[in-house]
């Protein structure tokens, strides 16, 4: 199976996407971005594992995908990929297709067409056989600015307690 958008309601209401997606519907009220300080990570730890965050280098532009690197790379992801991504830019790693498809939804997440939803083979070197729900939440700054992307990562069959 390739990379395919999805609705959340494709997702299982345990699996760790729909669990931030429920959060995200409450604090967004329906918006596609939430500011950053709405997210305390410690009522989310039973997630963090499964935690990707991008950050955007303040001085260059939001549509490069080097102006994005990654903060946070969870110990559930790091699993996952067999590689750990924190401090590493964007798209590093990343096969070509992939690339494309990950730098469409920063794009789209950008523009305000978020939550992106997602179910795909993940994009590592022997790893493709591995099946992922993924969700991609846009946080902008105090300026309304989109500064910080945060995907949540974890197999199909992974469910919290």
């Amino acid at each position: 199976m390739s990379y395919q958008q999805i609705s959340v309601l494709d997702v299982p209401e345990t699996h760790p996407v729909a669990a931030f997606a429920a959060f995200w519907t409450l604090a967004s009220n329906g918006g596609s971005s939430l500011p950053w300080s709405a997210f305390d990570p410690a009522q989310h730890k039973d997630l963090l594992p499964w935690v990707l965050l991008l950050k955007r280098d303040s001085d260059a532009d939001p549509a490069l995908a080097q102006s994005w690197s990654y903060a946070i790379c969870g110990t559930g992801c790091t699993e996952l990929f067999g590689r750990d991504y924190q401090g590493k830019t964007f798209g590093q790693d990343l096969p070509k297709q992939a690339l494309v498809e990950r730098k469409a939804e920063i794009d789209q997440l950008i523009a305000g067409s978020g939550p992106l939803f997602s179910h795909a083979p993940l994009p590592c070197e022997g790893r493709e056989f591995v099946q992922v729900f993924r969700a991609a939440f846009a946080f902008c700054d105090p300026a309304g600015m989109v500064d910080r992307l945060l995907f949540v990562v974890a197999r199909e069959d992974e469910r919290l307690p």
